[in-house]
């Protein structure tokens, strides 16, 4: 003898399983949803990577990265007081007036840099900041000191105008941005210190 019991359309969760799991169940179906944490996958030894080319690229990235967040961070500050000067020949002072504070306070660490380390510099900013080296640049000084940094930039093999592609061109470089980023974070944490607001 079968016994048959029919439950009406029910939804409830139940929170001593996991803290955040879900069942839903409508008549004679049932979905358990549970949300997992972010995994970061990175590239194996010898798998399509020279393992002493990525470890240098590692290197190289951890060496710029620092430069590119004090970049976002610096040039936030300066685009509310730059925007906020009322007359051009103001803005142009002021802008003179940021570049050689900018210079003398990290000209001697970027005259270290190699050519291959410039390229991400360029690279890390467009991905902080979500515009090309090339647009700040014409922003804030003009048209033609822009073309003339790109023409600069093309004879050692760069391009200002390169946009970071995280997706496919440059997902190597943001699989080791993310695992410097989450370094950064844990060292912020284990210092006691807060993360940017930015972030």
């Amino acid at each position: 003898m079968f016994l048959l019991v029919v439950l009406p359309s029910v939804v409830f969760s139940q929170d001593d399983v996991a803290g955040d799991t879900i069942y839903v169940s409508a008549e004679k179906d049932s979905m358990l949803f549970v949300e997992l944490d972010a995994i970061d996958v990175y590239p194996e030894r010898g798998k399509r990577l020279n393992y002493r080319r990525y470890s240098r690229l590692v290197r190289k990235i951890r060496k710029v990265y620092p430069f590119s967040r004090e970049a976002v961070i610096e040039l936030k500050k300066y685009n509310t007081l730059y925007e906020n000067a009322t007359d051009e020949r103001e803005k142009r002072k002021y802008v003179r007036q940021v570049e050689r504070e900018l210079f003398s306070k990290h000209e001697d660490e970027l005259k270290k840099f190699t050519i291959s380390e410039g390229r991400y510099l360029i690279l890390l900013i467009d991905r902080e900041t979500g515009n090309t080296s090339y647009s700040i640049i014409k922003e804030l000084k003009g048209g033609l000191p822009a073309l003339f940094w790109q023409g600069i930039a093309k004879i050692f093999n760069n391009d200002l105008k390169e946009e970071y592609d995280p997706l496919y061109k440059h997902f190597v470089i943001e699989q080791i941005v993310t695992m410097v980023e989450k370094e950064y974070e844990e060292n912020l944490i284990k210092e006691g210190k807060t993360l940017p607001a930015d972030r």
